[in-house]
């Protein structure tokens, strides 16, 4: 399958115009540094944070996992949570759930060292609709049956979101998509997810409304992807995390919306 890619049109103000944003950074041996890698989100929980330290771009395996660290994760509203460990670098959350329009904050201590990060949860607009139209080879898309997604951005500037993408309960590993409303606010969207399945094939859409800094951490992601063939084939070293501390890595909130469909 062909790399994802977003054609975003919105009735009465866009045409075919696309925007991107471009955020540049380096990628620079560095020391061993904490990996934070946590999202809430406002399906049911539990939520897993994974806790693990950075290794040389030459060496082969996994990141280690962080084990006997105390994690905290708290909102706006009073409640705290302190996780467990369920698994080597990963801790559970035991009581939270997830709402939109809540801020969430992010506290571990490693070795006597505290590293701290805080993220917003959105309200977006729900998935509406999933369809598929039939498309003859153009460029470099395939010929089959394209998946459109259908929604409503909501009115004023500032919504940000992410996509995951399974075929056949299959998720499409490496691929990253992410996009913003500057051209389309407020407007019903149609995205043509910029591939073919064949008849029979199933398709699962998740969305997830995200805030702008997670927002240019994963467009930071993305242009790496597209740079170098693979969004983790090297660190990013100082992709725009949201850790302190110097720890690397991102704690997010995301509304998340799922559709599901075939094609028949």
């Amino acid at each position: 399958m062909k790399k994802i890619v977003l054609y975003l049109t919105a009735m009465l103000a866009l045409g075919f115009s696309s925007c991107e944003e471009v955020i540049d950074y380096e990628l620079r041996s560095a020391n061993t540094k904490l990996v934070v890698e946590g999202l809430i989100t406002n399906q049911p929980g539990p939520y897993n944070v994974r806790l693990s330290n950075t290794k040389g771009y030459l060496e082969a395996g996994s990141t280690p996992g962080v084990n006997g660290a105390l994690v905290i994760v708290s909102d706006n509203h009073g409640l705290i949570d302190t996780l467990r460990q369920v698994s080597e670098g990963v801790y559970q959350t035991t009581k939270l759930q997830g709402t939109s329009g809540s801020t969430y904050y992010f506290k571990a201590i490693v070795n006597g060292n505290e590293y701290t990060a805080q993220s917003f949860m959105p309200t977006v607009s729900p998935l509406d609709s999933l369809t598929f139209e039939y498309q003859t080879a153009m460029d470099e898309e395939d010929e089959g049956y394209h998946p459109f997604i259908h929604f409503r951005d909501p009115l004023g500037k500032g919504n940000y979101y992410r996509w995951n993408i399974y075929v056949n309960d299959v998720p499409e590993p490496g691929e990253l998509a992410v996009l913003n409303d500057e051209l389309y606010d407020g407007n019903y969207g149609h995205a043509d997810m910029g591939f073919a399945l064949k008849k029979g094939d199933k398709l699962k859409v998740e969305m997830y409304g995200i805030d702008k800094p997670a927002y240019k951490f994963w467009l930071a992601l993305v242009n790496q992807q597209n740079a170098s063939g693979g969004p983790f084939e090297s660190t990013p070293a100082n992709a725009p995390g949201n850790i302190s501390n110097g720890a690397m890595g991102y704690f997010g909130a995301s509304v998340v919306s799922v559709i599901e469909g075939v094609v028949e």
